[in-house]
Order: structure tokens, then sequence, then C-alpha cells
């Protein structure tokens, strides 16, 4: 079973990725999402997690997807790999939202 599910704030305004000749695109972000703990010094680290939503209604919900807004997202951990400029294979890891819910009012908002 590959299931994930994760509440934390964008990092940055999500990025917009249109298909060509196509409604079909993809909303790219990064989450950040608190761990359990904290630190020596009182503090909560976090993980940054890569996502990407892929809809027909991706240039709609984009300009919602701004940074520090608390969403929370339910999908699945998908990993590829590319060959980038130096010839050098990267792999990448990241989360392909299935659902995306917005977790605080225009009132409750940082």
């Amino acid at each position: 079973m590959n299931k994930v599910m994760l509440i934390g704030r964008l990092t940055r305004d999500a990025e917009l990725l249109q298909m060509e000749n196509s409604k079909r695109g993809a909303v790219r972000f990064t989450l950040a999402v608190e761990r359990d703990f904290f630190t020596k010094d009182g503090t909560r680290e976090a993980d940054f997690i890569q996502v990407a939503y892929w809809s027909n209604h991706s240039s709609k919900l984009c300009p919602h997807l701004t940074k520090g807004k608390l969403i929370g997202i339910s999908g699945k951990i998908t990993t590829g790999n590319y060959i980038n400029k130096s010839g050098n294979k990267r792999y990448f890891t990241l989360v392909q939202a299935d659902n995306i819910k917005f977790l605080e009012s225009k009132k409750n908002a940082v």
C-alpha cells in the first residue's frame, strides 16, 4: 500500500506546469511538515516535501497555493530519475497528491 497524508505550510508560491494542447496541468510546490519532537533549544524541525498535483483545474488552483498557506494533502510517494546537464544520473522522490484541502480560513491565516 502506498498512501501518504501530510499537513504543512507551503514554503513558496506554487508553480504551474501547463501541458501543451491540453487542459491538464500540474501544480508543484514544497510543503514544510513539522516533526513531532522539539530540539534541545525548544524549536521544531521540519521536513520539506516536494509535491505535484495533476488536474484539469491547475491554473485555477495555483493562485490559491501561496507561501505560508496551511494545507493538507493525500496521495502517494513516487520516485524517478533523470540525467542532469553534467551527464550524471539523479534520483528524486515526491508526493503525487490526489487531494488538497485548505485548512485555515482567511480570518485565521498567518
